[in-house]
This record gives C-alpha cells, sequence and structure tokens, in this order.
C-alpha cells in the first residue's frame, strides 16, 4: 500500500461512477471541467490499484476489464472522451469542502439485467479494492454513495417501469451490501427525435423517446418512494446539445455534472451531514 497523494485528507468520500456510456462520457476532454487538485482522487482499482491519481479526463482510462466492465471499441481503443464526473468531483468539492475518491465502473450499451448477470460483480468488487486502499493507507472513509447514470439501453429494448425500478433496485442492493449508503441518480434524456426524426426499426424518433420517457419516469418514481435513491440531475433538458441519436456534447457533461455534484452537496448539508 502507498499513498500517492501527499494533499489528502485524513477522512475522504468514496463513490463509484456507473452505469452506461454517458457516465463514461462520449465528449470532448479538451473542453470538459477542470477539477482542483485538492478535490479528490481517482482511484483506479484494474489498472493502478496502489495509488490515487488525479481526477482527470477522460476519466476511467484504462479501468477496462475483459469479459466484465470494459469500454473499448473492438480495435481497443477507449470509447471515453469526456465526461461528468471530473465537474461532478470539482462541485461537490466547492459545496462540501471533502475530498471525494472517485471509481470509475461504466460501460456502454449496457442494460440494468446485463449488470444483474455481470457488471455488477465487477463494480462492486471495484468498490472493496477502493474501501481496502484507503483503510490500509490509514484513511478514513467518510461517506460512501453510488452516482448512477443508465437507462437509455433499456429503453431501446421497451423495458417497462416495473421491471426498470425493480431491476435498479436490486443493483444498488448489491452496492448497499458493500457499504454503499445512497445512489444519486443521474436521469436520463431523449432519445434524440430532433435530428433522428426518420424511421428506425419501424418506430419514428419521436415514438422512440416515448419509451426513453417511460425510463425517466421510472427513475423519478424511483427517487420519490424510496430513500436510498436521490435525483440529482437530468439530461432531459439538453436535447440541442446531443452528438448523436444517444450521446451529449460536452458542454452538456459540464453542466449536468455540476448540477449533480451541486446537488449531492446540498442533499447532505440539508441533513446537516457536512
Amino acid at each position: 500500500m502507498k499513498k500517492a497523494a501527499t494533499h489528502i485528507n485524513n477522512t475522504v468520500d468514496l463513490a463509484v461512477f456507473a452505469g452506461q456510456s454517458n457516465m463514461s462520457g462520449r465528449g470532448d476532454a479538451s473542453i470538459a471541467a477542470v477539477c482542483n487538485v485538492n478535490a479528490g482522487f481517482e482511484y483506479k482499482a484494474v489498472s493502478n490499484p496502489d495509488a490515487l491519481t488525479a481526477v482527470t479526463e477522460p476519466f476511467g482510462l484504462g479501468e477496462d476489464k475483459e469479459g466484465a466492465i470494459s469500454d473499448l471499441k473492438p480495435n481497443g481503443i477507449t470509447k471515453r472522451s469526456g465526461s461528468m464526473v471530473s465537474a461532478v468531483v470539482d462541485e461537490y468539492y466547492n459545496q462540501t469542502g471533502r475530498q471525494l475518491v472517485a471509481v470509475s465502473a461504466s460501460i456502454g450499451g449496457s442494460r440494468t439485467s446485463e449488470w444483474l448477470n455481470n457488471y455488477i460483480t465487477d463494480a462492486v468488487e471495484r468498490l472493496d479494492a477502493a474501501k481496502a486502499f484507503l483503510t490500509g493507507n490509514e484513511i478514513a472513509i467518510g461517506r460512501t454513495f453510488i452516482v448512477w447514470c443508465q437507462g437509455e439501453s433499456d429503453a431501446d429494448d421497451k423495458l417497462s417501469s416495473d421491471a426498470y425500478k425493480a431491476n435498479t433496485r436490486n443493483i444498488f442492493n448489491a452496492f448497499k451490501a458493500h457499504g454503499a449508503q445512497k445512489c444519486f441518480i443521474v436521469q436520463i434524456g431523449h432519445y434524440n427525435y430532433i435530428d433522428y426524426s426518420v424511421m428506425a426499426a419501424g418506430l419514428t424518433g419521436k415514438e422512440w423517446d416515448e419509451y426513453y420517457g417511460i425510463i425517466r419516469g421510472a427513475q423519478a418514481e424511483l427517487c420519490e418512494t424510496n430513500d436510498d435513491f436521490i435525483l440529482t440531475g437530468s439530461f432531459e433538458p439538453y436535447i440541442g446539445d446531443m452528438k448523436d441519436q444517444y450521446h451529449y456534447n460536452q458542454k452538456a457533461y459540464n453542466e449536468v455534472g455540476r448540477t449533480v455534484g451541486e446537488s449531492i452537496g446540498k442533499y447532505y448539508k440539508k441533513r446537516r451531514e457536512i
């Protein structure tokens, strides 16, 4: 064990950033939010498990595990190009003054059923590895939480609201069994029916977006009815900042990330947990 950062506090918070491609990020790292060097660190459970590194974009580079969570193209090149994570970590620190150790666990195109059958095992192993590294270096862990952005692939599969909510509860229960206390949901946005309005697989873009609306509604209902889940941000207002049918430009990732970091900080402030 070795402490890679001399400016780390004696107590930090720990977050796993999980979900699919809009968590991995398909933006432009060159214009991503820059994270304050004191705000937090990335723990690379796969590629560099004996150190803490700076939070930079693209976040999660090298955190690809064959047969599990991997966001690589068939040619071995990463799909990660710029995400919301740096903005989240930076704004969380601005709100709370608490350093955040961030763990990457996202894979593009992933369904909740695939998470339950495969990816959750890898994700909780990454969480456990981060906890072991921190405690092994005598760094106390304050709060532990998940930031979850996922659902587009379930919308493409026309998954029902009840099925999505049940699957998401079961996914978080696995995280919870490994010490996660809350799941902060980043609501999905639209199928980009503005630029992709024509028929695709028998439906117009607007008709596909109705299935995305079902998932957005399920996420909102989950947060309204279950104290484990808190809605902290949404891509729903950003249809004008989409770069293809599913993904957003870096401006949207930066803005949503700031909103998420601020919302999580305010959540804890409200409960006088700062």
